[in-house]
C-alpha cells in the first residue's frame, strides 16, 4: 500500500514531469520568439528539474537527523537496488535542486544584466549555466566516498522509531563531521539561504533598472520585461519553500521526530520543480501565446 509521501512525490512528479516536458517542447517549438538567450536558461532549468523530480519519486527519502549522524530512510523504488544504489541517486537528486536553485538566481542576473547592455549570445548563457553546476559536482563526488555506519543507524532508528521494521528498511547514514560528506551537508543547511538572499537583491535591482531606464525602451522590450519579472517574482517566491524544508532539519535537530518531519525537507525542496514551468507558461507571453 502506499504510504502518504509516496502518494505526494507521485503527484509532484507527474505534474512536475509533464509540466517541464510541455516548456521544453514549447522552447523548442518558439525559438523564433526572441527570447533565444533566455530561454537557454528556461530550458536548463526544466531539463534539470525533470530529471531531479523523478529521482525525488524514485526514491521517496526521509531525513532523519540526530546528534552528529544523518539517517536518509528511502520509501520509493530504488530500495530493490539496495541502500548504495539509494543514496547515489539521493546526491544527485539533491545536488540537481541546488543547481535548479542557482539557475533561478542566475535568471535574475540575466534579466538585470540585458537591462543594463546587450543581451549576452546564447552560446555564452548556456557556459555560464554548465559553470554553476560545478559548486555543486564536486561536493557531490566526495560524498560518494562517505561511510555508512549501519550499527549507529540501527540504534538510531529503533531508539526514534521502536515500531519501525529496521529489517525490511532501507537506509543509508552519513556523518555531518565525515570529510567527504561535510561540504554538502553544511552547503545544504547554509547555501538556501543564501542563494535566496541573491534572489531577492537581483529581484530589487531588476525592478528598479526597469523603473529607470523604461522610457528609453520600446513599448515591446518594456513589455517583454515586465512578463519576465513578474515571472521571476514568483519565482523569487518559490526558492522560499527550500529554506522552509530546511528549517525543518533543525527542527529535527532539536528533538522533533515524525516521519511526515522527516519527509518536509523534500517535500518543500521539490515545490519548485512543480510550478516553475507553470509560472513561465503563463507570464512570458510568447510561451503563453502557442
Amino acid at each position: 500500500m502506499m504510504s502518504v509521501l509516496d502518494i505526494i512525490h507521485s503527484l509532484y512528479a507527474i505534474i512536475g514531469v509533464t509540466g517541464n516536458l510541455t516548456l521544453i517542447t514549447i522552447i523548442i517549438k518558439t525559438r523564433s520568439s526572441g527570447l533565444n538567450s533566455y530561454a537557454v536558461i528556461i530550458f536548463n532549468i526544466a531539463c534539470v528539474d525533470i530529471i531531479q523530480i523523478t529521482l525525488d519519486a524514485f526514491e521517496v527519502p526521509r531525513l532523519i537527523p540526530y546528534e552528529d549522524e544523518t539517517v536518509l530512510v528511502f520509501h520509493g523504488y530504488c530500495p530493490v537496488f539496495g541502500p548504495e544504489w539509494c543514496y547515489r541517486c539521493h546526491l544527485v537528486m539533491l545536488h540537481l535542486i541546488f543547481h535548479s536553485l542557482f539557475l533561478i538566481a542566475y535568471s535574475f542576473w540575466y534579466r538585470y544584466t540585458v537591462l543594463v547592455r546587450e543581451a549576452p549570445f546564447w552560446f555564452a548563457v548556456q557556459t555560464g549555466a554548465l559553470l554553476l553546476f560545478i559548486p555543486n559536482a564536486l561536493p557531490m563526488v566526495f560524498s560518494l566516498f562517505a561511510t555508512d555506519n549501519r550499527n549507529r543507524s540501527r540504534a538510531i532508528l529503533h531508539e526514534l522509531y521502536p515500531t519501525m521494521d529496521v529489517n525490511a528498511t532501507t537506509f543509508r547514514s552519513v556523518n555531518l563531521m565525515d570529510p567527504y560528506s561535510a561540504p554538502t551537508d553544511f552547503s545544504a543547511m547554509v547555501g538556501p539561504f543564501v542563494v535566496y538572499i541573491f534572489i531577492v537583491v537581483m529581484r530589487r535591482k531588476v525592478i528598479q533598472c526597469r523603473n529607470t531606464l523604461k522610457n528609453r525602451f520600446g513599448l515591446r522590450t518594456v513589455d517583454r520585461s515586465n512578463q519576465t519579472s513578474q515571472a521571476l517574482t514568483y519565482q523569487a517566491i518559490l526558492p522560499s519553500t527550500i529554506c522552509v524544508g530546511v528549517c525543518s532539519f533543525y527542527f529535527q535537530l532539536i528533538g522533533f521526530h515524525i516521519p511526515l518531519i522527516d519527509g518536509m525537507m523534500f517535500i518543500c525542496s521539490c515545490i519548485p520543480a512543480i510550478f516553475n514551468p507553470l509560472l513561465t507558461l503563463y507570464f512570458v507571453a510568447p510561451y503563453r501565446r502557442f
